[in-house]
């Protein structure tokens, strides 16, 4: 009887654990927005399609502090403001004056990574995207979050180290009262 409580304890804090997980490494509940069949979203659970198929698509990946992250399949013709659009927008702690890409290139035989540093920030004040560069496929952009997104990250991992200390805790209290 008590190993049953115990097991029971034990997996609702481990559930907890596991949506504080999915919170700290940006996953968690993202709708999904792909108008393939459903076995092909059960491989593919992060990837978003976007457009009518109509034209080229290309892939670029999304990361960092936007509201849904993950590999998105855009008209060639998206541009970075109609990316981090797609993906939701930029989470408050977004650190919009440091975007990167980063593309891959061959050069002979060799693959060369490019990073490239985006100000968004000043879009936003000027509505000027003139100077924005092309998506390509295979873009990686990464929008960085502030110090203040690193500490809600250090602050939800806490969270699941206090939630198993907890348990260990629990478990420890309990057989030492069911011994007696």
């Amino acid at each position: 009887m008590r190993s049953i409580f115990c097991i029971v304890v034990g997996l609702l804090l481990t559930s907890q654990s596991n949506e504080l997980l999915a919170q700290a490494f940006g996953g968690g509940n993202m709708p999904s927005q792909s108008p393939m069949s459903p076995s092909q979203t059960l491989n593919l659970p992060s990837v978003y399609y976007y457009g009518q198929g109509q034209g080229v698509q290309i892939d670029v990946n999304l990361w960092g502090e936007v509201k849904q992250t993950g590999k998105m399949i855009v008209p060639y013709t998206t541009d970075i403001i109609s990316l981090i659009s797609l993906a939701g927008g930029p989470t408050p702690n977004a650190k919009l004056d440091e975007v990167r890409i980063i593309r891959y290139s061959m050069q002979d035989t060799t693959a060369v990574e490019k990073i490239i540093r985006i100000n968004v920030e000043k879009f936003v004040e000027t509505g000027e995207q003139s100077y924005f560069p092309i998506l390509l496929r295979g873009d990686t952009v990464i929008v960085p979050g502030g110090a203040l997104s690193a500490l809600q990250s250090f602050v939800a991992v806490l969270q699941i180290i206090t939630a198993v200390l907890q348990a260990v805790f629990l478990y420890v209290i309990i057989n030492q009262n069911l011994n007696r």
